[in-house]
């Protein structure tokens, strides 16, 4: 086999492993956009540029919005500096169906795909994370999270084939957790 032969043939086993592995991660089939509303707290996530200067007290607001299938959301944490840094982003559900794929737009006309891998039974934790194995976050309504919990959410993760040796864990501040609302039908 010649060299050129060779340099196609790895070429095509490279991008058939980065397809088989892109075909792993699948969105939860349903969520419940009001149950997902509220606070949340990251318990760990892959390292990201955009977010270095985060150093502890990452936690998100999620509040439904005036249109169907729409979320407004509120990212915070404590930087470096002790200063807190807070990016609001506008999301919606990525078709009707209702699944967990979810888009979420910082500035316009610029979006980010997030899929709600998994959730808790209560929605007491969820596991967030992109198509392509760039970005994971573990996120919990508390601020601890049983490590018993967070070894079933790793290995769901990595079912879907997210190397679970990249998370690193969110130091977070101890604090009283504001309940969530109940809703009535």
């Amino acid at each position: 086999m010649g060299m050129r032969s060779r340099m196609t043939m790895i070429c095509l086993l490279l991008a058939g492993a980065q397809a088989l592995r892109g075909q792993s991660v699948r969105a939860v089939p349903k969520v419940d956009l009001p149950s997902f509303t509220g606070t949340w707290y990251e318990v760990a996530r892959y390292a990201d540029k955009r977010e270095k200067e985060c150093v502890g007290d990452v936690f998100m607001l999620i509040a439904l919005a005036d249109k169907p299938n729409r979320f407004q959301l509120v990212n915070s944490c404590k930087t470096k500096t002790g200063y807190t840094d807070t990016n609001n982003g506008n999301g919606r559900t990525q078709d009707k169906s209702g699944d967990g794929k979810l888009k979420v737009t910082y500035i316009w006309p610029f979006s980010k795909k997030f899929w709600v891998l998994a959730v808790g039974p209560g929605y007491e934790w969820s596991l967030v994370g992109n198509p392509n194995h760039k970005d994971l976050r573990v996120l919990a309504r508390t601020t601890t999270m049983k490590p018993e919990v967070l070894a079933e959410i790793k290995a769901k993760a990595a079912a879907q084939g997210f190397p679970v040796g990249k998370l690193v864990m969110t130091p977070q501040t101890p604090r009283q957790v504001a309940r969530r609302e109940s809703r009535q039908p």
